[in-house]
């Protein structure tokens, strides 16, 4: 009744109770994501660099003569290869969402501020 009386409606209440729940879903999924970028980003560099190391140990296998040896690894080679370049889409695809998913909060966090003004407003 109080809240009322200062202008403050149930409907206000509710839809700031919305907004600042909506925006801690938000901001959750966006860490989610932002700690799945940082994981893809690791592994695509291990595979980079275990792609690397195999293809030296496949330099040293030709310098002996080992031509069975070198094959196989640059066959190796080529897989770690397909894996990275898959990860490595799949890591453009995740910091696009992320950059999305960054916009919708700053838009939610926006909304949040004008919400808690005009209660702020209306409360005096």
């Amino acid at each position: 009744e109080e809240m009322e009386r200062k202008g403050v409606t149930p409907a206000m209440l509710e839809q700031a109770t919305e907004i600042g729940q909506i925006l801690e879903g938000a901001i959750e999924g966006l860490r989610a994501t932002q700690e799945s970028v940082d994981t893809s980003q690791r592994l695509a560099k291990a595979l980079d660099k275990q792609s690397d190391s195999v293809y030296e140990r496949a330099k040293a296998a030709m310098q002996s003569g080992d031509e069975d040896v070198a094959r196989k690894l640059l066959l190796e080679r080529e897989t770690i290869k397909e894996k990275l370049l898959k990860t490595l889409k799949g890591l453009s695809e995740e910091k696009k969402r992320l950059t999305a998913m960054e916009s919708n909060v700053e838009a939610l966090e926006t909304r949040a501020l004008e919400i808690e003004s005009l209660l702020r407003r209306s409360v005096g």
